[in-house]
């Protein structure tokens, strides 16, 4: 069995507030439910229904949810258990509620995806560039395949995003360290690549303009970085809009700007629950 408290448990693979949260709820949910070590499916379900009836809002209860889950990892993993009576167990979200932040990726691991070199120094530089777009610009698959050089002004420091049925059209500021990087693939690694005609801004290295699958194979081998997480050029967007809203405290209005929404509805789903917020619901719904 694992000496391993279920807080050391979690801090492998969340941050401290993230954990401080789900330890909250586990406690929550133990004191409430004493039996819970041997809890099966319908219990766990009884007990969701509860909190449901209580409290409405999915977002509230995806978190109560997702820390009981955590909960029973641990005891699998600490072999208490041998099966997890609640990992297909999921909270129906309509697409005004709330995206699973907790699920998602901070900066700080984003910028782990920077730290893996390529043998070959041109495909190096290519991937940097790409990789720059998807966690810094927040930018999809698509819109990355659809970029021209012409789209990047490294004199302005900017880059040009053209709309799509569901984005708006945005420019987008450059970060100092990306211009550099930007102008070397351009002006030097890019004209080394390219073995047809063709004006788009990222390529294959057979010098072809790059596909949305491979962009998918190019992160699929950082995906041992994370071995618990969903890592996607989707899951790496969505941690960006996560990180501009929670971690650098953006704006609403300036984040649906920069992330290309059309509705603020949709900017507004990457909001964390407040913990303090979430305790003081918690506690006013399921005293103990």
């Amino acid at each position: 069995m694992s000496t391993l408290t279920i807080e050391q448990f979690l801090h492998q693979d969340y941050s401290k507030q993230t954990v401080d949260s789900y330890m909250f709820a586990i406690n929550h949910f133990l004191k409430l439910n004493p039996k819970a070590k041997r809890y099966k499916y319908k219990n766990i379900v009884q007990y969701m229904e509860k909190i449901s009836q209580q409290q409405p809002n999915a977002k509230y209860r995806v978190v109560i949810l997702s820390a009981i889950k955590k909960y029973y990892d641990y005891l699998v993993m600490s072999e208490y258990r041998q099966d997890h009576p609640c990992k297909k167990l999921n909270i129906k979200v309509n697409s005004n509620q709330a995206v699973q932040v907790q699920d998602l990726f901070s900066s700080e691991e984003l910028q782990l995806l920077l730290t893996r070199e390529n043998r070959y120094e041109n495909l190096d530089t290519r991937n940097n560039v790409l990789l720059n777009l998807l966690i810094y610009q927040g930018l999809t698959s698509d819109e990355i395949i659809r970029l021209n050089v012409q789209d990047v002004d490294l004199d302005a420091g900017m880059i040009y995003i053209k709309s799509s049925t569901n984005l708006n059209r945005r420019k987008l500021q450059l970060l100092a360290k990306q211009i550099l990087l930007f102008s070397k693939y351009i002006n030097e690694i890019r004209p080394k690549m390219l073995r047809s005609t063709t004006d788009k801004l990222i390529i294959t290295k057979l010098g072809k303009p790059i596909a949305v699958n491979s962009i998918h194979a190019m992160i699929e081998p950082l995906k041992t970085l994370f071995p618990d997480k969903n890592l996607n050029p989707k899951t790496i967007r969505m941690s960006v809009i996560c990180n501009w809203l929670n971690e650098k405290k953006l704006a609403l209005e300036h984040v649906q700007v920069l992330a290309g929404h059309k509705w603020p509805g949709t900017t507004e789903k990457y909001i964390k629950v407040d913990s303090l917020q979430q305790r003081e619901l918690i506690n006013r719904f399921f005293p103990i």
